[in-house]
């Protein structure tokens, strides 16, 4: 039913609800911090349910798509991407109704504060390669004011009890009014949380790493700080509970019992770095065809989007270099870190990319230029899986030829149509040559009649 509905008609209902009509939106934080990540067109639509919303006051009003359609001038086609776009950095929740499932949900949050924003690891990152580290700084210092220094201070306040008398046994028994409310506002308050952003942990359970840790020398709280780098090596690099705590174990300072997170990064860079050395000379990399790919081209592609889907990047592009002979650089590597940090791609992605460069390309190394400016391509055209990636690299070749043809199309139109003009004093110069010829030529009745003036002064006495 969801990959059905993600292919919206202009009849297409849905209904929004927020829970947060009564509270204004902070314009300034949706355009400097949330438009450079999901675009101007995001933003418009979410500003357009927030007005309807307002209208409709959780009445359960039930529109058509269209109607979104003709006011932001959009493509039907477009709409579920731009949509995708707002749902990734929880503005919005789609629902789906067990009882209507023909009618889309809109479910509205508020958006972060700019302090919560900032201090959320996810959107930081994505903004910051979004816009660069000038621009990046520029956004902070607009929107984060700083406090003056006071010097030393003190508060002296006055209390809420000093002013005013609360019965102690109303303190100790809360009156079920007041419990009725904190339940209510509470159901229709759900925040977005932090964690939300977290990066996907499906195949990777943060709390078993913890208990593992638990009963060692590691301070857990340093490794709970450290969770977002934690989750990104397991996603680059495959690696799984029982190793992490190993070389978190290994990359924990003895002296304070705290986990240093650039000491733990090196840790595993070196581990996969011995690996890859341990076994290079021990694949064998047969010169003949693989069977499976000398069946069909389906079977072949069918195959690639399996192993996408289970190695992480790096192991994946490991096997891509051990069949040319080749080793992962420390560059690739830093490059390959940088663009799972972004989470603008998931991992099948990114492997799909890597194969993309490598083989299809058959280039030697990755390219880091080239390969954020696919990325970024990618993200933009909601490529969200293996199947997607492949997809487009088929259309790749059609649409650069396609690029070609219009360049030379349109180079053979300018040089075709390619005229010598003249300037306007060039133009009368040129116009008047003939002009001159034509007046420099006499006619026969000119020339008897000249003959004859001239014979006249020829005669004696004829002054």
């Amino acid at each position: 039913m969801l990959n059905s509905l993600d292919k919206l008609t202009p009849d297409t209902k849905y209904l929004v609800i927020n829970a947060h009509i009564n509270r204004s939106l902070d314009h300034s934080v949706l355009t400097n911090l949330y438009q450079p990540i999901i675009g101007e067109k995001a933003i418009a639509l979410y500003n357009l349910l927030w007005s309807m919303s307002l209208d409709d006051h959780n009445q359960l009003v039930l529109h058509k798509h269209y109607e979104i359609q003709s006011m932001l001038n959009c493509k039907i086609e477009n709409l579920v991407a731009i949509r995708k776009q707002l749902e990734a950095v929880k503005l919005i929740n789609t629902l789906i109704s067990t009882e209507k499932k023909d009618v889309l949900i809109y479910s509205l949050n508020l958006p972060l504060s700019a302090e919560q924003f900032l201090r959320t690891d996810i959107l930081s990152i994505i903004l910051l390669g979004k816009v660069g580290n000038e621009t990046y700084q520029q956004i902070v210092d607009r929107l984060v004011a700083p406090t003056p220094n006071l010097g030393e201070t003190t508060d002296v306040s006055a209390k809420l009890l000093d002013l005013f008398n609360v019965p102690q046994n109303l303190v100790k028994t809360i009156p079920g009014a007041v419990n009725e409310a904190k339940q209510k506002v509470v159901r229709a308050n759900a925040s977005v949380d932090k964690s939300d952003f977290e990066p996907d942990s499906q195949h990777f359970d943060f709390r078993l790493l913890l208990s593992m840790l638990e009963n060692s020398y590691v301070d857990v709280n340093s490794v709970k700080a450290a969770r977002d780098l934690i989750m990104s090596e397991h996603l680059l690099y495959g690696i799984d509970e029982i190793q992490m705590a190993k070389l978190i174990q290994k990359a924990t300072n003895l002296s304070t019992n705290e986990l240093n997170q650039p000491q733990l990064k090196a840790i595993i860079a070196d581990s996969f770095n011995k690996h890859q050395a341990d076994t290079i000379d021990h694949q064998p990399v047969s010169s003949e065809p693989d069977q499976s790919t000398s069946k069909s081209a389906n079977n072949a592609t069918e195959q690639l989007i399996s192993i996408s889907k289970e190695l992480a990047p790096v192991a994946f592009l490991e096997q891509i270099k051990k069949q040319k002979h080749g080793i992962v650089t420390s560059g690739e590597q830093r490059t390959l870190s940088e663009l799972v940090n972004l989470r603008v791609l998931p991992n099948e992605v990114i492997n799909i990319l890597i194969y993309y460069l490598l083989v299809e390309e058959n280039r030697s190394t990755l390219n880091k230029n080239l390969m954020s400016t696919i990325a970024d391509d990618w993200s933009q055209h909601n490529i969200v899986d293996a199947e997607k990636a492949i997809a487009e690299i088929k259309q790749r070749p059609v649409m650069l030829k396609k690029k070609a043809e219009q360049r030379a199309a349109k180079y053979k139109q300018r040089k075709v149509n390619v005229k010598e003009t003249l300037p306007d004093w060039a133009k009368d110069d040129q116009n008047s040559k003939p002009a001159a010829k034509t007046n420099n030529q006499l006619t026969e009745a000119q020339k008897k009649q000249l003959k004859e003036q001239l014979d006249k002064l020829k005669k004696p006495g004829s002054r």
